[in-house]
């Protein structure tokens, strides 16, 4: 799915699965300065002198275990190998934080001095393992042309992104769960699969050929959940970042509904990837071809799913809320002020999948970091078709959509004449 988004045409942007050596090393640090809580003056000084070693070099690292995930998870394949060098980093560095935990839980006057030399061995044992990652990394990096840039891409729009941090920020300041942003009024689909278009699936020699195994996600289809949605994102912890994304159903859709409005709720840090397509012609839904936002979520059983928001037509459901019936056995709900922007949203869950990452304000964090974070992988492809590929495509499906019409109804006649 991601491959197929990414030929699309459509923006990207991946959220890199957290290293977690910032939050390793931020522990390790505290268990040093514990143990220096509990030791004489006198044999401070060497281990004062590592641990701001420690500091400095494991900020240093975690640039570029980022800058490294973030480019992997998007396709650089060059950057794979870095990745087991990663993970043995910050396996050293756990190592190290419960190996510090259990000297200083067993100090006493009695073992002080063997103590102090383990701290010691202990913290040299981990220098020498920083020093010999930071070298191979930043070759790592050099060598497959991955950069950080403190500039922003050209498709980020400044005014959204003005907005979107003024959201969060006021959001921050809560001192209780509260929206991050507005409601937005959107529409709610999912994925299914039908595998009967797959031999019906025109390659690039426009032959109809037997389909592979990878190429079943050319059978993806969109169906919308909810014709119409309120979608709003949830500050849930004022301890720390935690995000939730409420797609709540809403029936003032001019449509009969016999159950009540469903709700689904996705952890933001479940969000990997995300594709914007202005046309929406993601989905392949004749009845629909305004932008969509779809996101690709992982669990942490690493179970897939994809799900996409699109945007409503302007006026589309104003019939519905002025008719909309009070129900006898609940109190109406006070309106919202509910937004159509998909571009504002977008921003939002950029901005808080990055605090809740990294546990730090979007306001203390580097401007490489945050420039990963907006940057649009896809920045160099189209979003909009021209007047030849339009053509091209619409005859195509027009094609396909004539081959499994034909199939569908000589199937039919052959349970006729099973039948007869």
């Amino acid at each position: 799915m991601d491959q197929l988004l990414a030929r699309a045409g459509s923006q990207a942007v991946t959220f890199a699965i957290r290293s977690g050596i910032t939050f390793a090393s931020g522990y390790a640090v505290r268990t040093v300065t514990k143990f220096l809580d509990k030791i004489p003056e006198s044999e401070k000084k060497k281990i004062l002198d590592k641990r701001t070693k420690i500091r400095i070099k494991t900020d240093i690292l975690g640039q570029a275990m980022d800058l490294i995930r973030l480019a992997a998870v998007r396709g650089n394949t060059s950057l794979e190998p870095s990745l087991e060098l990663i993970e043995a980093v910050t396996s050293e560095i756990e190592r190290f934080e419960t190996k510090m935990s259990s000297i200083t839980e067993t100090l006493s006057s009695l073992n002080e001095k063997e103590s102090v030399i383990e701290v010691n061995r202990c913290m040299d044992n981990l220098l020498t393992q920083l020093d010999e990652a930071i070298p191979l990394l930043q070759l790592s990096i050099a060598t497959s042309g991955t950069t950080m840039k403190t500039s922003l891409s050209p498709s980020v729009s400044p005014g959204r992104l003005l907005q979107a941090s003024s959201l969060v920020a006021k959001a921050n300041e809560s001192k209780s769960p509260c929206n991050v942003g507005p409601v937005f009024d959107l529409v709610y689909y999912s994925v299914f699969y039908n595998p009967s278009r797959l031999k019906y699936i025109d390659h690039e020699d426009n032959k109809k050929v037997d389909v592979a195994k990878d190429d079943d996600l050319l059978a993806i289809s969109w169906k919308e959940e909810y014709s119409r949605a309120s979608v709003r994102i949830i500050s849930n912890n004022k301890s720390s970042f935690q995000y939730s994304l409420e797609i709540r159903e809403d029936h003032n859709d001019g449509r009969y509904h016999d159950e009540k409005p469903k709700v689904v709720v996705y952890d933001v840090k479940s969000i990997m990837r995300m594709f914007f397509s202005a046309s929406g012609k993601l989905l392949k839904l004749e009845s629909r071809s305004a932008p969509v936002l779809m996101f690709k979520l992982v669990d942490k059983d690493e179970n897939e799913e994809w799900i996409a928001l699109g945007q409503v037509g302007v006026g589309e459901f104003d019939d519905s809320d002025s008719e909309e019936d009070e129900s006898e056995d609940e109190a109406p709900a006070p309106q919202e002020d509910k937004h159509l922007s998909l571009s504002l949203l977008e921003y939002l869950l950029r901005l808080c999948a990055l605090q809740q990452r990294d546990q730090t304000s979007i306001f203390e964090t580097s401007d490489e970091k945050l420039a990963l974070y907006l940057q649009d992988e896809n920045a160099k492809n189209t979003i909009y078709e021209t007047s030849r590929q339009k053509r091209d495509r619409l005859l195509d499906e027009a094609n396909t959509n004539n081959a499994i019409d034909l199939d569908s109804n000589m199937n039919r006649l052959k349970n006729l004449d099973l039948q007869s």
